[in-house]
């Protein structure tokens, strides 16, 4: 657990570094006169979150805590991917639907709605943060766990864990954590880390174009008000079949999960 905690620290350490040199650029550059020509581009929130999530994939890579490469994505073969689209889908659908009916609140909607409308926030969020997070929360401390002898479910269950809480915003943590098994058995049963960067591109893709075509009142209208209770029990119903249907079917024809080996220990 040692190095799950430093992972995290140095995630948000890197997060705070490049917030406080975008917000003192944004500083300078109002005290110029010169921020309103920039606003519609210069967003503090996503740069930051953009070049942190660059430096942290480097701090991975660098120091071996991953090994990942172009050769990478030929490790699944076509069929298993194929196979995880669809349940990563109807996972998405079953969470999002469970996520409804909690109705936590939401602290980072005006943030979200900010970055979706800005092309350092879209890069950040639909294509940076799917990389970065599964090789921190699956490769990183998921294959850490499992490399260390820990049993997988445990493994699975710390890393979605930690990858729901590090999410803060309530809206967001129970679907983070619910989606993060899913990624978490994909990485345990294939050994690499691509279903779960497709699965989180797609998911935070949708999520973007979403903020970014519709109203905050659109986004706040509940799936059950738009197409009425009827028809959103059927699709929790059959999101919730199709998504346990896929998850037995895979656990039984995917090969036999890869040998974990052991590591050795990383100090940096």
């Amino acid at each position: 657990m040692k190095q799950t905690f430093k992972l995290v620290l140095y995630y948000f350490g890197y997060q705070l570094a490049f917030t406080i040199v975008a917000s003192v650029i944004s500083v300078v550059l109002a005290h110029l006169g010169m921020l309103d020509k920039y606003v519609g581009i210069l967003n503090a929130t996503a740069i930051a979150l953009l070049l942190s999530g660059i430096m942290m994939g480097w701090h991975l890579i660098h120091f071996k805590y991953i090994t990942f490469g172009w050769k990478s994505f030929g490790e699944v073969p076509a069929k298993t991917l194929w196979l995880s689209i669809p349940l990563i889908f109807a996972s998405m659908i079953f969470i999002n639907l469970c996520s409804e009916f909690i109705d936590l609140p939401n602290w980072m909607e005006n943030d979200f709605f900010a970055m979706s409308r800005n092309l350092f926030g879209i890069l950040s969020v639909a294509i940076m943060a799917p990389v970065v997070e599964e090789f921190l929360f699956r490769g990183a401390i998921e294959g850490h766990l499992l490399k260390q002898g820990k049993r997988p479910s445990t493994a699975i269950l710390i890393s979605a864990l930690v990858f729901g809480l590090i999410h803060i915003n309530p809206a967001q943590v129970p679907f983070a954590f619910a989606i993060g098994l899913v990624f978490g058995w994909l990485y345990y049963r294939t050994g690499s880390m691509v279903p779960g960067i497709i699965g989180h591109f797609i998911n935070n893709s949708i999520a973007c174009i979403q903020m970014a075509t519709l109203s905050k009142e659109e986004l706040n209208t509940k799936t059950i008000d738009m197409i009425g209770a009827e028809a959103t029990y059927a699709l929790f119903f059959a999101s919730f079949i199709v998504m346990i249907g896929l998850f037995l079917y895979m656990k039984k024809h995917l090969p036999e999960a890869p040998e974990y080996k052991e590591e050795e220990s990383l100090t940096i």
